[in-house]
């Protein structure tokens, strides 16, 4: 009765407090509404009350119990407004890295804290795609927009393998920390050992270090859309690095009863927790350790914040310089080199800007001149790529080719020379997710084709042999542009060099003509039914040519070069690189 009086009175003097006091996800959010507030102190009031609805989010202070002591929890946390910075302990790890006691937005280290999807930096109802930041579905491209490594997912590439500060959880809420790498979470598996435990209730792994000190891991399960599984027999935690060869994933930490498993990777849209390790710190450092401005359209300016934090009790002045064609940006100017005041004790940023005027990777160095550096300088790798949007005349090679064609210089919907683009069936103009009998436009099966048929045994003859513009991939997606014919892709083979190369991770074929100018083919591989094949290893590009009804030519290529024009089935999804004459008129099929 004293427990059920003090509640009651408790409520009645704190009804006055703001609705929504803290932020979402964070410990003491016991209705599972995302949100810490009045109404969560009513939910654990009424699970005193009714003895009914006992759940580990109400056990606030993790005593084991659910009492007045949990409500005065979360009215501090109310209160107090911030995610509580957590501890780190060493373990003795052969790196020196410090880990945390407790998950982000965790209370307490028996607290499952928040869950995060892998590049996110706050909590949310439903972990899918549809709510994913980095994910995106339109007429041209479905796939992950950030963080896609080699394969380019679904036409976009930019190679970072790991999270960017502004992209972290750990960094997005606590000072001084990060999420871990792959590598630091491997170094805590080889380096320590490992007990299934329980405390306070909770189940979970008891990681003790080299040096005896120890931290304990909660099995805090996984959130898929809106629904938490696993808790109490597993748990997952993020890693900073994405899955090189596998763009929709990233590394995890792994947690089960008999150990734990880093060997997996999962999908970035689920919901996962978080254990922050400590960034090296010293009296001044700068955080990120590059800068990656990302794509910028051909003419825009942006920008990427760099971040120095000061340690010290004392004002630090550092000088810094930037290689062209980046600049600082300050007070509506730009300079090559600025000087920057750090207060004691505080966080400054610079913004360095660079503006897009010729398509390309710009690659440079900001150097930063100060005794308080280890050395006295740092040098922070900045990037950039320039895109052009949408294709134009100006965006076709001239290689010198006897009949004037003109090359463009990228693969139909895509972002720069090096991206794959989308694919095509032979005769449709918009990539689709299978490429077979059943979904393609002009004919559900070898035998049964409703257009492009010169021979009555395939289907309806109408004696096509080269496609109309308006099944042109090239020339419904670029205006004056249309699909090589084989013609003209036989001329580009015996007039020109072909160089099998490697760019920005990327192979294909540099194609270099007689005036010395070039393009370059990536080996984007080919689709059969929803699945790619020999991606990064063989390029097969369409031609407009109808080879047999069922089939069409194409340009095959691989390490040792050009190989031949072929007839593949016109279902495959393959790239399209269009071609151009002078005249901004389709090129005309000549006989043989």
């Amino acid at each position: 009765m004293k427990k059920l009086l003090q509640s009651i009175i408790l409520l009645t003097g704190i009804l006055a407090l703001p609705a929504a006091a803290h932020a979402q996800g964070a410990g003491g959010d016991v209705n599972g509404d995302l949100e810490t507030n009045i109404a969560d102190v009513n939910a654990v009031i009424d699970i005193i009350l009714d003895g009914e609805g006992m759940t580990a989010a109400a056990d606030v202070n993790r005593d084991g119990e659910i009492n007045i002591a949990d409500i005065n929890a979360i009215i501090d946390i109310i209160l107090g407004g911030d995610v509580p910075t957590p501890d780190y302990v060493d373990l003795g790890l052969p790196s020196g890295t410090l880990w945390a006691t407790r998950n982000v937005y965790a209370l307490t280290p028996e607290d499952y804290g928040a869950y995060f999807a892998w590049g996110e930096t706050e909590p949310k109802v439903s972990y899918d795609l549809e709510t994913y930041k980095w994910y995106e579905s339109d007429d041209a491209h479905s796939g992950f927009t950030k963080y896609c490594v080699q394969d380019g997912y679904n036409g976009y590439f930019d190679n970072v393998t790991e999270l960017y500060p502004d992209d972290d959880a750990a960094w997005a809420h606590y000072p001084d920390g990060r999420i871990p790498t792959k590598e630091q979470m491997q170094e805590l598996c080889d380096n320590c050992t490992w007990q299934w435990t329980q405390r306070n209730g909770v189940d979970g792994q008891l990681v003790t270090g080299p040096n005896g000190n120890t931290l304990f891991l909660p099995a805090s399960g996984s959130r898929k859309e809106g629904t938490l599984y696993s808790t109490e027999s597993r748990g997952y935690y993020w890693s900073r690095t994405v899955r090189a060869d596998y763009s929709p994933h990233a590394w995890a930490l792994g947690l089960k009863p008999d150990g734990w498993f880093t060997r997996y990777s999962y999908d970035r849209i689920d919901g996962f927790a978080i254990r922050a390790v400590r960034i090296s710190r010293a009296d001044l450092y700068i955080v990120q350790d590059n800068l990656d401005m990302g794509r910028l359209p051909i003419g825009e300016t942006g920008t990427a914040e760099l971040t120095i934090v000061n340690h010290t009790s004392e004002v630090m002045t550092l000088a810094r310089s930037v290689d062209a064609p980046f600049s600082f940006r300050q007070d509506e100017g730009s300079a090559a080199s600025i000087t920057i005041e750090v207060p004691g004790n505080s966080r400054q940023t610079v913004t360095v800007s660079f503006t897009a005027t010729a398509q390309g990777f710009y690659n440079s160095n900001i150097t930063f001149q100060n005794p308080a550096l280890d050395g006295g300088q740092n040098v922070i790798p900045i990037s950039a790529h320039a895109v052009v949007t949408e294709a134009s005349p100006e965006d076709y090679v001239d290689l010198g080719l006897p009949s004037g064609t003109l090359w463009a210089t990228r693969n139909v919907c895509a972002h720069d020379p090096e991206d794959y683009g989308a694919y095509f069936a032979w005769g449709e103009t918009e990539p689709k997710e299978s490429y077979d009998w059943d979904t393609y436009k002009w004919g559900s099966s070898y035998s049964n084709l409703t257009k492009y048929v010169t021979d009555s045994r395939y289907g309806t003859k109408d004696n096509k042999a080269i496609l109309d513009p308006a099944d042109d991939a090239a020339c419904v997606h670029y205006p004056g542009g249309r699909m090589p014919t084989g013609e003209q892709i036989l001329e580009l083979r015996n007039n020109c060099t072909w160089e099998w190369i490697q760019r920005y991770g990327v192979n294909g074929l540099l194609v270099t003509g007689s005036n010395g100018n070039s393009i370059f083919l990536p080996a984007a591989g080919w689709y059969w039914e929803n699945t790619r094949y020999e991606e990064n290893t063989y390029g097969i590009y369409w031609s407009l040519w109808l080879g047999q009804s069922p089939a069409a030519y194409s340009m095959e290529f691989g390490p040792d070069g050009w190989e031949r024009l072929s007839m593949p089935e016109r279902i495959y999804g393959f790239p399209i690189r269009a071609v151009f004459d002078n005249q901004n008129q389709p090129p005309v099929l000549k006989k043989k």
